[in-house]
């Protein structure tokens, strides 16, 4: 992998242009403080958003390593609010991140020594709430840190400078083989659907001897899938499906708003 800062970040966006991302937000971090006998303390600039490749080489890449030079740090991501085909792995060792590239299509910066962050390539478009439910479920088998799991967090850019770490930050590997999906046998064809249909919601009119309502008996079932260990964006996809087929209304919204609450009770901070 080049050395050199231009062809590193140049080599950077062709990875994500191959994986159908062309627009990224960059935002730069500044010292307000950077005194010996004083932690250093840091201020968030205003974000750019929505760049295309383009515009960052003629607008953007002389300002950004102006900015580095002067003492911040440089961080992007792909557009976050939309949908695309790419999630953020945080504080991976260079060894977990040689593990994930090597199997899968991925970009490996490496932003202190055997630290990395990686960036990695997912069959299917995901948006904002489905990247972090990814996230989540990496976080949870320990392929990236609790604390970037957002959805839209921001990765350092190469070939510039960590303030943080005194160090130059670089682009370690880039791959293109198959793409991230999650593997799991559906529970809605599988002896774990009998297990989800355990955890029913006791809430409504169950109380009264009636049977519970559609949306209660799903949340059952979300319940039931999670503690069983099937990933978010699985359960994400197959209740958006069931959803659909008895005509709720803005069953995409439904379904995430469902899982995501489940999740959260599961999961209280």
């Amino acid at each position: 992998m080049s050395h050199h800062p231009r062809q590193q970040q140049e080599e950077f966006f062709q990875w994500f242009a191959k994986m159908g991302v062309h627009s990224f937000d960059i935002q730069v971090r500044e010292p307000i403080s950077n005194t010996d006998d004083s932690p250093r303390e840091w201020r968030w600039l205003k974000p750019t958003l929505g760049i295309s490749v383009g515009d960052y080489f003629l607008k953007y890449s002389s300002w950004a390593k102006f900015m580095n030079s002067k003492g911040g740090d440089i961080y992007i991501r792909p557009h976050g609010e939309s949908k695309h085909r790419v999630i953020f792995l945080d504080d991976l060792s260079l060894d977990k991140a040689i593990q994930v590239s090597e199997k899968y299509a991925a970009c490996v910066v490496c932003t202190s020594k055997d630290n990395t962050q990686v960036w990695l390539a997912t069959e299917k478009e995901l948006s904002k709430l489905e990247r972090k439910a990814v996230q989540s479920w990496m976080r949870s088998v320990g392929y990236t840190d609790p604390g970037s799991v957002s959805g839209d967090h921001l990765g350092r850019l190469c070939g510039v400078r960590s303030q943080k770490r005194n160090c130059w930050v670089n682009l370690t590997t880039t791959t293109y083989g198959q793409r991230y999906a999650p593997d799991v046998e559906s529970p809605l064809s599988s002896p774990l659907g009998e297990a989800c249909a355990s955890h029913s919601s006791n809430k409504g009119t169950q109380g009264l001897g009636q049977p519970p309502s559609p949306s209660e008996d799903e949340f059952g079932w979300v319940m039931g899938a999670l503690k069983h260990g099937v990933p978010i964006i699985n359960v994400i996809n197959q209740l958006t499906d069931r959803a659909k087929k008895r005509g709720k209304r803005l069953p995409d919204h439904y379904a995430e708003r469902t899982v995501m609450h489940a999740y959260r009770v599961l999961n209280p901070t």
